[in-house]
């Protein structure tokens, strides 16, 4: 939502129903857009800002407030899935003493409101909350996370993760391979004892179920809540790889490989972000959407995954007609 000139919250519903969206994630509780979510069928994912974290945590009725006025008034018009507590808080040394407290008071909120069954609380964490994440059967947190997992695991609630190839390829001085980072690699690239990779998107994601099987939750779901390729900022920030990325990104979820050590499973997995925000800071930041706020896409996208040929950019027309089956797009 950080653009002078983003479509009204009707027509960006409109735009992802007409792609059959099926789910989206709100950074925060916009009264405005849940609204228009109403009877969209739509599954949100409803966050709540870093910044109310303290007063949620301290105050049990600040949360019950809270999930009274965002979540119950809309709920189940609005087919709220999930509540997001903060963002990315483990890269805030302050906030997160708030994070724990503040999670727990959304969950006695919701069962307050008898709505603990239908709607369930967790946090996003950044690729950087591992310690270790290669090979991904050694991966490691580098944070005590055990009393933040028995959180889940006791709420039958999902850890949030979000998964960035494209930083680990920018960041690699030429170390990480094109191929390998952008779903290209059509032989294995990595073996981890009888586990092979050839992608780094599964590695990541391997890494953090085995970081979780560490600290003995091996059946916590795993939810992919970011990911994504800008087309602008720097020399790897171009149109083409952030279209090889996310077509083959749609194409890899779509298949329901699931990843090594997962096989067979569905990642439910948000790109982001559904538009470029140019009130963001940097170039690279407001480069990350796949539609200009025209509601134009800014490449082609090839949504329902069926060829591995994609439209050629000169035609970016083509991808007009294209429909959007399970891929989940992030509205901030």
């Amino acid at each position: 939502m950080l653009s002078d000139s983003l479509p009204y919250h009707n027509e960006e519903v409109n735009l992802m129903q007409s792609n059959n969206i099926g789910k989206v994630r709100l950074y925060f509780a916009s009264q405005d857009a849940l609204q228009a979510l109403k009877n969209s069928g739509i599954e949100v994912i409803v966050g709540v800002r870093n910044a109310e974290l303290q007063t949620i945590a301290d105050d049990q009725d600040v949360a019950n407030i809270w999930v009274n006025d965002n979540i119950k008034q809309f709920y189940p018009s609005v087919n709220i899935k999930y509540i997001a507590v903060g963002n990315e808080v483990f890269l805030n040394r302050t906030l997160i003493l708030y994070l724990l407290p503040a999670m727990e008071n959304i969950q006695r909120a919701l069962r307050k409101a008898d709505l603990q069954n239908n709607i369930k609380v967790s946090t996003p964490y950044p690729t950087s909350v591992l310690n270790n994440s290669f090979p991904p059967s050694e991966g490691t947190f580098g944070e005590d996370m055990s009393a933040i997992l028995n959180f889940l695991s006791d709420n039958g609630s999902t850890f949030m993760a979000h998964v960035y190839p494209y930083f680990s390829y920018k960041n690699s001085a030429g170390s990480t391979s094109a191929d390998y980072s952008l779903f290209r690699s059509t032989s294995t690239v990595v073996t981890d004892g009888n586990l092979m990779y050839n992608n780094l998107f599964d590695v990541f994601v391997d890494a953090f179920i085995s970081a979780m099987e560490k600290l003995g939750h091996s059946n916590i779901p795993i939810v992919i809540t970011e990911s994504g390729w800008p087309t602008a900022g720097n020399a790897v920030a171009t149109v083409d790889n952030a279209r090889t990325y996310n077509n083959n990104l749609i194409k890899h979820v779509l298949s329901n490989a699931g990843t090594p050590k997962r096989p067979g499973t569905t990642i439910e997995t948000y790109i982001f972000t559904l538009f470029n925000e140019n009130q963001k800071t940097g170039s690279e930041a407001r480069h990350f959407g796949l539609f200009d706020t025209t509601k134009i896409p800014v490449y082609p996208m090839d949504f329902l995954a069926e060829s591995s040929v994609y439209p050629p950019l000169s035609s970016p027309e083509s991808s007009r007609d294209l429909k959007v089956v399970y891929i989940y797009l992030t509205v901030i």
